[in-house]
C-alpha cells in the first residue's frame, strides 16, 4: 500500500457497507440543509465509540475530515488496479483493521484523538498520489536539542537563531506561523508550567483540546489571535529540555491548515539515542 510507483487501486462496490461508513459519524453527524451546517445529530448512536466522538466537536471534525479523505480516495481509485486490471481492496480493508484494532480499542476522547490524528496523516502519506493536494513537506531536523519534524515546503523559513535551538516559518502571506525549538529545563519545571502561558491565552477555559502524558503534552484552542497549537515533549526527563511545536493561524482558516498542522504534529521525533516521549 505504501508504494508510490503503483498505488493500491480498491472498487467502492467490494467494499462493505459497514466499511463504507469507513467506522466514522461523519454521515451521521453532518445532517443540515443546504447552505447551513445544523448541529450534529446523533441522537440514535448507540456505540460507545461513536457516542464520545459525536459528544465532542473537535473529535467530530477530525472524524469528518477522514471520511472525506476515505470518500475522495474511493472515488480517485475507480476500484481498479492501475496494471493489472484486478479490483482489490486494499485500502477498505487496512482500514477495517484500524477501525478494530486501534480506534475502538480507545478508552477515551484523548486516545481517540491521538488515532484520529495518526490516521489521518497516515493516509495522507500512503495515498498522497489519490489525494494530489496532499502538502509537501521538508524534514527539519535540530541537533542541538535532538529533533525532528515535517513542516510543509511552501512555508518560508525565518532567519534561524545563532544559539541553533530551533526554526520559524509563517506561510506567503504571513496568516499561518509555525516555530519548532527547544529549551533547556533550567527552572526545573514540569509539563504544566512549561505551557501555561499559553494555555491562559485560551478564550475557553479548560481549553477545546487537551492532552498529557509523562512525556509530552498537547493543547489547542481559540485565543483571541486565532488558532493556537501546542505540542511540547519532554526530552531527558526532570531538568532536561522541552521541545516544542507551536503553531497560530486565524480561525477562519482552519481546513486550510489543519492537514500542515496534523502533518507536522505526528512528525515531531526526539532524535537522540535514549531519548523517548513515550
Amino acid at each position: 500500500m505504501r508504494s508510490q510507483a503503483r498505488p493500491a487501486r480498491l472498487s467502492p462496490r467490494s467494499i462493505p457497507r459497514s466499511i463504507l461508513r469507513t467506522g466514522l459519524v461523519g454521515a451521521v453527524c453532518a445532517l443540515g440543509t443546504v447552505g447551513a451546517r445544523a448541529a450534529p445529530d446523533c441522537a440514535g448512536i448507540r456505540d460507545r465509540v461513536e457516542t464520545l466522538i459525536c459528544a465532542d466537536p473537535a473529535l467530530t471534525r477530525l472524524d469528518e475530515e477522514l471520511r472525506r479523505l476515505f470518500d475522495r480516495i474511493v472515488g480517485e481509485t475507480r476500484g481498479v488496479d492501475g496494471e493489472t486490471g484486478q479490483a482489490i481492496d486494499t485500502f477498505g480493508e487496512d482500514h477495517a483493521r484500524w477501525r478494530a484494532r486501534v480506534r475502538d480499542a480507545c478508552p477515551d476522547t484523548a486516545c481517540l484523538t491521538r488515532a484520529y490524528t495518526a490516521r489521518i496523516a497516515q493516509v495522507r502519506r500512503d495515498w498522497s498520489r489519490a489525494l494530489p493536494d496532499t502538502p509537501a513537506l521538508r524534514h527539519v531536523v535540530n541537533a542541538r536539542f535532538g529533533f525532528s519534524v515535517d513542516v510543509p515546503a511552501d512555508l518560508v523559513a525565518e532567519p534561524p537563531p545563532d544559539n541553533g535551538d530551533g526554526q520559524a516559518f509563517r506561510s506567503a502571506d504571513g496568516h499561518l506561523h509555525l516555530t519548532v525549538s527547544g529549551l533547556n529545563d533550567v527552572l526545573d519545571q514540569d509539563l504544566d508550567a512549561v505551557v501555561a502561558a499559553d494555555r491562559k491565552t485560551c478564550l475557553r477555559q479548560p481549553p477545546e483540546y487537551a492532552a498529557r502524558k509523562p512525556g509530552w503534552i498537547v493543547l489547542s484552542c481559540t485565543t483571541a489571535a486565532g488558532i493556537l497549537y501546542r505540542k511540547t515533549l519532554l526530552a531527558g526527563g526532570r531538568g532536561g529540555a522541552f521541545v516544542t511545536l507551536r503553531v497560530r493561524y486565524p480561525a477562519a482558516e482552519q481546513a486550510r491548515w489543519q492537514a500542515a498542522v496534523t502533518a507536522a504534529a505526528t512528525s515531531l521525533r526526539l532524535t537522540e539515542p535514549g531519548r523517548s516521549a513515550r
